[in-house]
Formats: structure tokens, C-alpha cells, sequence
């Protein structure tokens, strides 16, 4: 999976289906475009910071950070508050792990972890946090970034 998928999935986000009753089991990549499409405009982000979150590289300006945020909210994966919504990250961990019992439990750690780590009250940079969060903490299960 992409990284901003698995983002979106465990958190982004991605990514990230704010209109459906389970939002989870709707994502992929496609999904994931058409959702960051809606934030750029609500952000007023660039095609390039629609590129740059894609193609997993660091938020440039404060539009790209408000990108992301904006995906972790439309994802249900970060709340209206700016932190992360442990309830529809765990729901999301399941549906990720598809039966894989170990996927599921280092995805858990990983929601426990990041869920408990101090953010910036600003959404934005927050949604930054918790993606350098996760990222490190997937790293450290062996849980791949990116698509199979």
C-alpha cells in the first residue's frame, strides 16, 4: 500500500469517505486521489503538494500540512479536536489486517503509541506529527509503506 494509504488507514491520511457509515472499508489509492483533490481546493493546496503527499515526501508549506490534516479528518482518523481518533484508527487496523492477528496487534501498538504523543494545538502541524509517528512505528513492525 502506499504510504499516505496506510497513513490514511492506520490515522492521513489518508486518506482518507467521510459520507459513508464505514468509512474504512472504502479506501484505496483511487479513493485516496479523489478525497485529496477535495482538500486541495479546501486548503488551498497545489497539484505539486497533492504530488508531494502521493509520492510520500515531507510537507513544504503550511497549504501541504493543512492537506494532510484535512485528508485524517475526512478519513475519520483525526477529529474535529486535532487528535487522533483512536475508535476509527483501531477499526481501520482491523479491516487493514484482514485476519492477520500480528498485523493487527503491531497496528494497535502503533495507534496506543501515537495516539499518547504531545501534537501542536494547529491541526495541521498535528496531522504532521501523527504521519512522522506512524511512519516510524510501522518501520519498526516491518510493516511495508508501500504497495504490493
Amino acid at each position: 500500500m502506499s504510504r499516505f494509504v496506510c497513513l490514511a488507514m492506520l490515522v492521513v491520511v489518508l486518506a482518507t469517505v467521510a459520507v459513508s457509515a464505514k468509512p474504512h472499508e472504502e479506501i484505496s489509492k483511487e479513493h485516496a486521489h479523489e478525497v485529496a483533490q477535495e482538500c486541495k481546493t479546501e486548503t488551498g493546496a497545489t497539484d505539486e503538494d497533492v504530488e508531494h503527499m502521493m509520492k510520500h515526501e515531507p510537507a513544504e508549506s503550511q497549504e501541504s500540512k493543512c492537506l494532510r490534516a484535512c485528508m485524517l479528518k475526512k478519513f475519520k482518523i483525526m477529529d474535529d479536536a486535532g487528535k487522533l481518533s483512536k475508535e476509527h484508527a483501531l477499526e481501520l487496523v482491523k479491516v487493514m489486517s484482514k485476519d492477520d492477528a500480528d498485523k493487527e496487534a503491531a497496528g494497535a501498538d502503533i495507534v496506543a503509541k501515537c495516539e499518547a504523543i504531545e501534537v501542536p494545538e494547529d491541526h495541521c502541524d498535528a496531522a504532521v506529527a501523527y504521519e512522522s509517528c506512524i511512519v516510524e512505528h510501522m518501520r519498526e513492525h516491518g510493516l511495508p509503506l508501500e504497495e504490493h
